[in-house]
């Protein structure tokens, strides 16, 4: 909790230099500070244009914070230890462990080893194939940085762009930058326990049960929100009207999962999709990602078990089980927690900026405080219009979400 605010702090120092912004004068503190808690939360929602507001080292400061939020500044400072030849104790591993949102403490030392090095290789990969669909778009020395911001966006599930006003909506048709950007923001959000275990076993039948529960919970919430959004837009509302049935589909699919995953690109303008897509891409953001990723919301293993208990009580079942194993009540208990303090938290901010905010519909401050609890960043563009009180509650409800409601109690 202290290592994300003191991110927040000094990044938002940082950007209220001159440099930091083309005005070339002082940056406000609120712009600043929000500007930081929403990269180093890697949320994504914003009160100014990434793209033409700051300079290349403001761009270079977000992207900086994004990194070091997604990853978690604990886990970089005990990587940094041990690669210096620290001694690494066992209460260095007990906050470790905690850190990386894992249970076991035996192996963890590689666990570390692997995550940095999946973090580094995935975003230089992602940057990499993101040369080719950018390089159309700008010049040789725009198009590496780009490639490299975005990649590190995508994979830390920040959402944060520096295209322009409108956004990856500008990319809507290209079906190649989209994809990679979306498989990059899938792979930060699977976790990284999932993908230490996934290459190295090979088989459903033989990942542990928390594996199972998240892959399976994952694609059902993928395959969900794209019919959902797809159904909603396609008979409700006017959205999708000027696409195929093809791009319809991948449009669908695309802001559904960018929402699922927390990751927050959108190629839809939110402010004119329907209360019904609204409504189910809310839900998305709110569940969020896996544990130990770079994702955010209440967690889909969290989900998965709530789901999986409700089902075992429709059922009559003294044991609440799933693929042939038994889920201990303690696990259980502390998912309905989660759930319960995240909606308790999150309706107290709303109820905080409606009434410092009047006038603005319910279901869109709804979207905008779940997408910041979410550290989404998705946005119907009404933040504007929120007053400085309401705009200092998203920053809470981001910071809220990027360290868990359960670590703050």
């Amino acid at each position: 909790v202290l290592g994300i605010a003191l991110l927040m702090l000094g990044g938002g120092l940082l950007l209220m230099l001159p440099l930091a912004n083309v005005d070339g004068g002082i940056t406000p503190p609120l712009i600043a500070f929000f500007t930081a808690a929403s990269a180093v939360s890697t949320t994504g929602l914003g009160l100014v244009t990434t793209a033409t507001y700051w300079t290349v080292f403001g761009q270079a400061v977000i992207c900086g914070l994004i990194f070091s939020g997604g990853l978690g500044l604990v886990v970089i400072v005990m990587f940094v230890l041990w690669a210096g030849g620290s001694r690494f104790s066992l209460q260095d591993r007990l906050i470790t462990r905690e850190a990386m949102g894992v249970k076991q403490i035996g192996g963890l030392l590689r666990l570390l080893r692997y995550t940095i090095l999946v973090d580094i290789s995935i975003t230089i990969i992602g940057a990499v194939l993101l040369i080719i669909p950018f390089n159309r778009y700008y010049s040789p020395g725009e198009t590496i940085w780009q490639a490299f911001f975005h990649s590190v966006s995508s994979f830390n599930t920040a959402g944060i762009d520096i295209v322009g006003p409108s956004g990856f909506i500008v990319f809507r048709n290209d079906t190649l930058l989209l994809s990679i950007a979306i498989i990059v923001a899938v792979l930060g959000a699977i976790g990284f326990f999932a993908l230490f275990e996934i290459p190295r076993v090979r088989s459903f039948v033989k990942f542990s049960l928390d594996t199972k529960i998240v892959i399976t919970t994952t694609l059902t919430l993928y395959f969900l929100g794209a019919i959902g959004m797809l159904m909603c837009e396609w008979f409700l509302g006017t959205t999708l009207s000027d696409l195929s049935v093809v791009d319809k589909g991948f449009t669908a699919f695309f802001n559904a999962v960018s929402a699922s995953t927390t990751t927050g690109f959108s190629t839809v303008d939110f402010s004119q999709v329907t209360v019904q897509t609204m409504t189910i891409i809310t839900g998305l953001m709110f569940i969020g990602g896996s544990t130990a990723s770079t994702a955010g919301g209440i967690k889909v293993n969290a989900f998965g078990v709530i789901v999986v208990a409700i089902w075992s009580t429709l059922r009559g079942r003294k044991n609440i089980e799933v693929f042939g194993r038994e889920i201990s009540f303690s696990q259980v208990s502390r998912a309905i927690t989660t759930l319960l303090v995240g909606i308790t938290v999150l309706f107290s901010c709303i109820l905080i900026i409606m009434a410092s905010s009047p006038g603005i519909p319910f279901e869109r401050v709804l979207f905008e405080s779940a997408s910041a609890l979410g550290n989404a960043g998705l946005s119907t563009g009404v933040l504007a219009e929120f007053s400085t009180l309401g705009q200092i509650v998203i920053i809470f409800l981001m910071f809220v979400g990027r360290v868990a409601p359960l670590s703050i109690i």
